[in-house]
């Protein structure tokens, strides 16, 4: 009996040896993201487009396949596919902007307040980006905040933002139902939006649908 007890211990020893092994080299459970459509996404994409209306509530899905993958899947952002609204106002250096007038082109637009740290945070990016379409006359870069046009042009005399400036927006951002600051969109050349985010961690996803917008005819 004594031999037997010492077989069955050293059996266990070895496969708890084995499990701690296998536990130690089990590969972690697949994740995968999907947009509304079905799309597979990035994990920046994903974060970007369940914070895009931050103020509402998340109805993301989420379910177990077969083979243990865990899929997440969005809902749409209720904003894109509907018509911008049309706004009129003008530039901090005066001059008057009117949407009517960017039909045909393709409008990017920021919203952001001085006082606003993620606003400052992502205006280098901000900035790059107007770089990277720089001489491309389709596409017209506007921020918009409520901050008044002398508070506004203090604070850019000592911080670049290359976007063109509108201040005192309070009737336009109303239009818009902004919901949250900083907000990012992109307006193809229809007039219907098609691209709203808060925050931005995918770029090259705000780069691709720009360009995508641009190469339609």
């Amino acid at each position: 009996m004594h031999g037997r007890a010492i077989i069955f211990c050293v059996f266990v020893a070895v496969f708890s040896a084995i499990a701690a092994v296998y536990s130690q080299t089990k590969p972690a459970a697949k994740t995968i993201f999907r947009d509304s459509d079905g799309n597979l996404i990035s994990n920046n994409e994903f974060v970007d487009i369940r914070m895009a209306n931050f103020h509402m509530p998340d109805r993301t899905l989420s379910q177990t396949l077969q083979d243990g993958t865990i899929e997440f899947r969005l809902q749409k952002i209720p904003q894109e596919g509907a018509d911008a609204p049309v706004f009129s106002s003008e530039f901090i250096d005066g001059t008057a902007v009117n949407f009517k007038d960017l039909r045909g082109k393709v409008v990017v637009l920021n919203f952001w307040f001085i006082g606003c740290p993620a606003c400052r945070y992502e205006t280098p990016k901000l900035n790059s980006l107007v770089n990277r379409f720089a001489g491309n006359t389709d596409v017209v870069f506007i921020a918009m905040t409520y901050d008044t046009a002398a508070a506004v042009r203090k604070y850019m005399a000592a911080n670049r933002f290359d976007y063109k400036m509108i201040a005192d927006a309070q009737p336009s951002l109303r239009q818009f139902v902004v919901g949250g600051y900083p907000k990012n969109i992109v307006i193809g050349k229809n007039g219907k939006i098609v691209f709203w985010r808060s925050t931005i961690s995918a770029w090259d996803k705000f780069n691709s649908v720009i360009q995508a917008e641009l190469d339609k005819k």
